[in-house]
C-alpha cells in the first residue's frame, strides 16, 4: 500500500449532541476537522477562552509532575520507555474524567507548596544577608542608632582596615589637639574592616568626627533600633521558621507525589479537552445545529458516515475533495516499509502528485545502512536489542517504527558484516592466533588463510568495494528515475516519461561498462561495444528531446546539448556520492581492528586477556556509537539528495485527525 485516498466529509448535527459527537470522533481518530466556507447567518464557535483556560490547567498538571519528580523521583528502569503507554478502557477513562477537578486540586496544592518553598528560600537568603551584616556588631550592647547623651555624642560606623582601640587612638591623635576628650571601642575587626563605637564630649564631637572621616569613616547603612544581638537572633529565628516551613512543604509534595498517576491522567485529559475545543472552533453553528467539514480515509468514509447518522441523528455527506491541494496525506505501508516513513516525513510529506517513496526507499535504506556499518557483531547487537524491544515491550507509534527500522538495519549489517568477515573487527581470527596459535579460515574456495569473509575483505580489496558501491548507487538512482517515469505516466505525461527517462537510462547504462575500465575492472568487449551504442543512443535521445518545448530549431539543439551536459555531469556527481559506502564501511572495520590490536599488545596472555576485555568493551562501544551516527546521517543523505532529487517534490501535509492524543495513557475503545 502507499498513499491512502481521501474523501471529503460534511456533517450537520443538533447542537445538544455536539459534545457527544466530538467525543465519538475523537475516539475513532479517523476524521480531520476543517472549517466550512462562510455561510450567511451562521457563525463559528468561539472557544478561545475555554482553550486558554484548559491549556492553563494542563500546564499546571505538567508543572506538578515536574515538581513531584524533583522532590520524590519515581523509580524507573532503563527500558521503561520501551514498555509503551498503560492502557485504560473507555469506561475507566470516562469514570476517571469525573475526577479531573479533584486531580487538578492536587496539582494546585503541589504547585502552591513549591511556590512557598521558592519564596521561603528567597526569604532565607535575605535573612542570612541581614544576619551576616549585623553579626560583627553583636558585641555592641547599645542600639546602632544610639546618638549619645546630653553631654556627649556617640559615633557608630566602620573604618577601612584593621584597628584596635589603641591603634585607633594613635591614628586619631594626628587630627586632634590637646587632651583626649573621647573614648572609643572596636566592636569587631578584620583585615579589611573595623566596626567602631566612639563616645565624644559635645565640644570635641566635631573634631573627632572630622578625624574619623579623614581615616575613611562611614556610618552603618541600616542601623538597628535595638542592640544588634536582638536583630541577629530575630533573623536566625526567622531562618529557622522558614526552613521548618520548607520541610513541611516538601512533606506535602512527597505525600501528594503518590498521586502521580492521577496527575498524569489529568494532563492527558486536559490535552484531549484542549484538542476537542480547538476543533470546535472550526465548527459553524446555527440556532439549533452545528456544521463542519473534514477529511476521512476513503475506506473508512461510508462506515463512519453510517455510524454518525445512526448514533446522532445527523446529516452526513461524503464526496470527492473539491480542493485537491488541501487534501492531507496519509501513508500506509507494511511494517518493512513503514519503518522508514519517519525518514521521509523529516524531508517532506509526499505532494499531491508524488508517489509514496517508502516501499522502494526502504530496501535501499537497509542495504546502504548495513553496507556502511558493515560489522556483523554490531548488527547482531542492534538486531537483538531491537528484537527484544519489539517482542517484549509494547512499543507504539513512531517509536515502534524507529525500533523496526533499526532492527532491519541490524539484519542488513549482519549480512554485510558476514560477507566482509567483520565480527567486531577481526576479533575471531585474532583471538584464535593470539591465545591458541590457530589460524581460522572458512572452507571456501576463494577464502584466504586467516579470513572468515564469505565474500571478500574490503580492507584488502578497497577498489572492489568502490566499484560495487558505484554499481549499487547506479541501481539506486535508476529506481529513482523509474519512480519519475511511473509518476509522469500516471499523471498522463507519457511523452515526458519516455523522453526524460528512457534516454538517461540508455546513456548511463552504456557508460557503465566503459567507466568500469577506468576503475581497473575489465568488462567483456561485447559489453563495451554494446555500451558505446547505448550511450550514443541515449545522448542522441537527450539532445533531440530535451528542447522539445522550444519552437526554434537552434533553440532545440542548444537546449538539447545543455540537457546532455546536465545529465552527464549531474549523474556523475550523484554516482561519485556513493563512494561514501566505501569510506564509512572501511572506517568501521579499520577502527574495530585497531581496537583489537591495542588490546593484544602485552606479551603475557593473562595480562593480554584482561586488557583485551576492557579495551574491547570500551573501544567497540565508542566505535559503534560514532559510526551509527555517521551511518544514519549519510544513509539519509543518499535518500534525500540523490534518490529524492530524481522524482520527489514533497510539499504535502500530514493527515491530522481529531483523536485522543495522550502522553501517559492509551485509551482503548471498549
Amino acid at each position: 500500500m502507499a498513499k491512502i485516498s481521501m474523501k471529503s466529509i460534511e456533517i450537520a448535527a443538533p447542537t445538544e449532541r455536539a459534545k457527544d459527537l466530538f467525543d465519538y470522533l475523537q475516539l475513532k481518530s479517523v476524521v480531520e476537522i476543517r472549517q466550512l466556507e462562510e455561510i450567511e447567518g451562521i457563525s463559528c464557535f468561539d472557544t478561545s477562552q475555554m482553550v486558554t483556560r484548559i491549556d492553563k490547567y494542563r500546564e499546571t498538571a505538567a508543572t506538578a509532575l515536574k515538581i513531584a519528580d524533583k522532590y520524590a523521583p519515581a523509580k524507573s528502569g532503563l527500558l521503561d520507555s520501551l514498555k509503551g503507554l498503560p492502557e485504560i478502557g473507555e469506561k475507566e477513562y470516562l469514570e476517571r474524567s469525573d475526577m479531573a477537578d479533584e486531580y487538578l486540586g492536587v496539582c494546585l496544592k503541589i504547585c502552591n507548596a513549591e511556590k512557598s518553598i521558592v519564596e521561603n528560600k528567597a526569604y532565607i537568603s535575605r535573612c542570612r544577608a541581614a544576619a551576616d551584616a549585623v553579626k560583627p556588631w553583636v558585641p555592641l550592647d547599645v542600639p546602632m542608632q544610639f546618638r549619645g547623651t546630653e553631654s556627649c555624642k556617640a559615633i557608630v560606623g566602620t573604618l577601612p582596615g584593621d584597628y584596635t582601640a589603641e591603634s585607633l587612638k594613635i591614628a586619631l591623635a594626628a587630627y586632634l589637639d590637646g587632651e583626649e576628650r573621647y573614648d572609643c571601642e572596636v566592636v569587631s575587626h578584620s583585615a579589611d574592616k573595623s566596626c567602631i563605637f566612639v563616645l565624644a564630649l559635645n565640644e570635641a564631637y566635631d573634631a573627632v568626627l572630622t578625624g574619623l572621616r579623614s581615616l575613611g569613616f562611614a556610618y552603618v547603612s541600616d542601623p538597628t533600633k535595638h542592640p544588634p544581638r536582638v536583630r541577629y537572633e530575630r533573623m536566625n529565628h526567622e531562618i529557622e521558621n522558614a526552613e521548618s516551613q520548607i520541610k513541611d512543604d516538601i512533606a506535602v509534595i512527597t505525600g501528594l507525589a503518590s498521586q502521580r498517576d492521577n496527575i498524569k491522567f489529568a494532563y492527558d485529559w486536559f490535552t484531549v479537552r484542549k484538542d476537542k475545543y480547538s476543533a470546535l472552533q472550526k465548527t459553524s453553528a446555527g440556532d439549533t445545529f452545528i456544521a463542519f467539514g473534514g477529511y476521512v480515509p476513503a475506506q473508512k468514509a461510508e462506515e463512519i458516515a453510517g455510524e454518525i447518522e445512526e448514533k446522532f441523528t445527523a446529516a452526513v455527506q461524503v464526496t470527492e475533495p473539491d480542493n485537491p491541494d488541501d487534501v492531507p496525506v496519509l501513508l500506509r505501508n507494511r511494517p518493512f516499509a513503514a519503518a522508514v516513513e519517519p525518514i521521509t516525513e523529516m524531508y517532506a510529506m509526499p505532494g499531491r502528485e508524488d508517489i509514496d517513496p517508502n516501499p522502494v526507499m526502504s530496501i535501499f535504506y537497509y542495504i546502504f545502512f548495513g553496507l556502511m556499518l558493515s560489522d556483523a557483531g554490531y548488527g547482531l547487537l542492534m538486531a537483538i536489542g531491537c528484537g527484544i524491544a519489539k517482542f517484549k515491550f509494547k512499543v507504539t507509534g513512531k517509536l515502534k517504527k524507529t525500533v523496526d527500522m533499526y532492527f532491519w538495519c541490524g539484519i542488513s549489517t549482519v549480512f554485510w558484516g558476514a560477507l566482509f568477515g567483520s565480527w567486531f573487527g577481526d576479533i575471531i581470527p585474532r583471538v584464535a592466533s593470539e591465545f591458541f596459535g590457530k589460524t581460522v579460515t572458512l572452507p571456501l574456495p576463494w577464502a584466504e588463510p586467516g579470513s572468515i569473509a564469505l565474500w571478500f575483505e574490503p580492507v584488502k580489496e578497497p577498489m572492489k568495494l568502490l566499484c560495487y558501491s558505484f554499481l549499487f548507487g547506479i541501481i539506486h538512482l535508476f529506481f529513482g528515475l523509474g519512480c519519475a517515469f511511473v509518476k509522469m505516466w500516471k499523471l498522463g505525461n507519457r511523452v515526458g516519461a519516455i523522453c526524460d527517462c528512457i534516454p538517461v537510462f540508455l546513456l548511463i547504462t552504456g557508460i557503465v561498462p566503459i567507466g568500469a575500465g577506468i576503475l581497473g575492472v575489465s568488462a567483456p568487449p561485447v559489453l563495451v561495444t554494446i555500451g558505446k551504442y547505448l550511450a550514443i543512443a541515449g545522448a542522441a535521445g537527450i539532445i533531440l528531446t530535451a528542447g522539445r518545448e522550444s519552437k526554434n530549431i537552434v533553440g532545440k539543439l542548444g537546449i538539447g546539448l545543455y540537457g546532455l551536459y546536465n545529465a552527464a555531469s549531474g549523474w556523475l556527481s550523484d554516482i561519485l556520492s556513493y563512494s561514501r559506502l566505501l569510506a564509512l564501511g572501511l572506517c568501521t572495520g579499520v577502527i574495530a581492528t585497531v581496537v583489537n590490536t591495542l588490546g593484544c599488545i602485552p606479551g603475557n596472555k593473562i595480562v593480554k586477556a584482561v586488557l583485551l576485555f576492557f579495551v574491547f568493551i570500551f573501544g567497540h562501544t565508542v566505535n559503534m556509537a560514532i559510526n551509527l551516527i555517521g551511518t544514519y546521517v549519510h544513509t539519509n543523505r543518499l535518500q534525500y539528495v540523490e534518490f529524492f532529487s530524481k522524482f520527489y517534490e514533497g510539499g504535502g501535509r500530514s493527515f491530522t485527525p481529531l483523536k485522543i492524543n495522550t502522553k501517559y495513557y492509551q485509551v482503548k475503545e471498549d
